[in-house]
């Protein structure tokens, strides 16, 4: 395994154990707000700290994913042309959803 290869393996195990008590508290929290009326919600969402929960969350799971998709990419796509451009419309894709979710919290911000 090439230092490149290992410091991906370190950074993706890395991202996991981080997210794992994201999602843990994502999930109580959308168990905690299901019984909320729609403007409690929106207030609950619209704290700073809940704002910085999602976006650190997102940023995270969004690096942890183009990680994963890269590694399988690098070891089933052969042709090289093939490979840079899929990993460009993943970049792409992953920079979208990034954008959609910052817009979101914008607008919850906003109303």
């Amino acid at each position: 395994m090439s230092n490149s290869a290992k410091t991906t393996w370190k950074i993706h195990k890395f991202t996991s154990m981080v997210l794992v008590p994201f999602v843990i508290y994502l999930m109580l929290k959308i168990i905690s707000i299901s019984k909320l009326s729609y403007e409690q919600i929106i207030d609950e969402l619209s704290s700073t700290w809940a704002i910085l929960y999602i976006l650190i969350f997102t940023v995270l799971g969004l690096f942890h994913m183009r990680l994963g998709v890269f590694e399988i990419m690098e070891d089933y796509v052969h042709d090289k042309t093939l490979k840079k451009i899929l990993k460009i419309f993943v970049s792409v894709f992953i920079l979208g959803i990034l954008t959609l979710v910052c817009l979101s919290l914008l607008l919850i911000l906003i109303s």
